[in-house]
């Protein structure tokens, strides 16, 4: 065995049998980044790290969450099991709700009432609330029941053949999308994109040919407020309803569209560079990219050199929303609800922070703006060289992958630099620690003490 193995063994051992106690009853051993342990009595929290970021488990009252980052982390409770694995692809999900299992884009799975549906491509199968069993291999064969928005789907070789059914309407497919025709409530046929018809009796009817170019539709028949489509891509389009119409030439370019409610008017001149719109309360200014402002009674946007600067508040009696933005990546933006309020902010690339009542995080750097308890959890320990949380009253914090460490509470306060030194203090004085106690000094009240060499006694004097 090579000195570095025997010096590594000895320190293990060492710390293992110099454990020292927590600041609240409990015990704490840390030889970061071999081994890290830390049980508080009062919070009835356990929790071990080996290898620096690569394992974790975290152990409260009510969970334990175990984490080989960045392959998986498992986490159960009294009603919730959760298991994220080689994220974002691989996730499984337990609570009173049901199960849910997915891995992308192979395999998911969903088990509740009303729900009991499995796939492992090409494979699938399921069964529906009335207890209709159904499944199939895909592409050559199978059906599916409600799913999709359809009471079911049936397919042989597809997409040579497929039919499903739905809202009392039967429809059929060939060589999807190229040709389709249904019957029942709707009717239609389609020879894509040279020519199409679908209708439904008294709600919409639709025509086009040479899809995109030329449509023509008319919509929402049953309601007070009809809609009647004609274009003929991109030269000429026309959208009317009785209280609006829209005109529009080489579309989406240039438009005019007119709304009776508010008496709002808008002019796309060409679109999205120059856009100028006016009504009752209600105004839109475009000058892309330099200047752009959407503003009503509830919500004001304003961009200034996008995408320099995107600002956003929203105000209803319900909620209260305000957003900074710059250069997309770095933001602030507060919101406050009913249930409260939450506060959240991005430097990018170097810092991120999320507040709430009671609650509060931060990491630096923030390479990527992804923001998930997955990306956290399995990628976090390894690409997160400073973090700090507040839970109530208690902060803790931590630096290049937990070699440096910090505690604080309202009873006592603790930083560790791995096993080389650390102090913590409470109300009945303090303790310095050298080598997890190969040095300690301590102060109790009046009296002093230096112990050495880890034994229980040592050398007192008064202050």
């Amino acid at each position: 065995m090579s000195y570095c193995a025997h010096l590594i063994l000895f320190l293990v051992i060492l710390n293992l049998w110099a454990c020292v106690p927590g600041p609240q009853g409990g015990q704490r051993l840390n030889l970061t980044p071999l081994v890290f342990y830390s049980h508080d009595a009062q919070e009835q929290t356990t929790r071990w790290e080996l290898l620096g970021p690569l394992f974790s488990r975290e152990q409260t009252t009510n969970t334990t969450i175990t984490t080989l980052a960045p392959l998986f982390y498992w986490q159960t409770g009294k009603e919730v099991q959760e298991l994220e694995f080689l994220y974002p692809l691989g996730r499984y999900r337990q609570d009173p709700v049901g199960q849910r299992f997915n891995f992308l884009p192979l395999s998911r799975s969903r088990q509740g009432p009303g729900v009991n549906e499995f796939q492992f491509f090409p494979f699938f199968w399921g069964r529906t609330a009335d207890g209709v069993p159904y499944g199939g291999v895909f592409p050559l064969g199978g059906t599916l029941k409600e799913r999709f928005g359809r009471e079911s789907i049936s397919f042989v070789l597809w997409p040579l053949f497929s039919t499903s059914r739905g809202e009392g309407s039967h429809h059929y497919h060939f060589l999807w999308p190229l040709f389709s025709y249904s019957t029942g409530r709707e009717s239609a046929f389609t020879f894509w994109p040279l020519y199409g018809r679908i209708t439904k009796a008294g709600v919409y009817d639709k025509y086009y040919a040479l899809w995109p170019s030329w449509h023509y539709q008319r919509l929402n028949l049953d309601t007070d407020r009809p809609r009647t489509l004609k274009a003929v891509l991109p030269f000429y389009l026309e959208d009317t309803t009785p209280v609006s119409y829209r005109r529009g030439i080489l579309y989406p370019f240039f438009s005019y569209y007119h709304q009776d409610q508010g008496d709002y008017t808008q002019w796309d001149l060409p679109w999205p560079v120059i856009i100028w719109g006016e009504g009752d309360q209600f105004s839109v200014r475009s000058f892309w990219p330099l200047y752009y402002r959407n503003l009503d009674q509830q919500r004001d946007r304003l961009h200034l050199l996008w995408p320099l600067y995107l600002g956003e508040r929203d105000e209803t009696p319900e909620r209260f929303e305000v957003q900074h933005r710059w250069l997309l990546f770095s933001l602030y933006r507060n919101r406050v609800t009913p249930s409260g309020w939450q506060e959240e902010g991005r430097l990018w690339p170097l810092l991120y922070f999320e507040g709430r009542p009671e609650q509060f995080r931060a990491h630096a750097p923030d390479l990527l703006p992804i923001q998930t308890e997955g990306w956290d959890r399995l990628y976090g320990p390894w690409l997160y060289l400073w973090t700090l949380e507040r839970q109530g009253t208690r902060h803790q914090g931590r630096a290049l992958w937990g070699l440096y460490r910090w505690e604080r509470t309202d009873s006592y306060a603790l930083w560790e630099l791995s096993f080389l030194a650390s102090r913590q203090v409470t109300s009945e004085g303090s303790t310095f620690r050298l080598l997890s106690g190969l040095l300690t000094l301590e102060r109790q009240g009046d009296t002093r003490r230096l112990r050495l060499f880890y034994l229980p006694w040592g050398l007192s004097w008064p202050r």
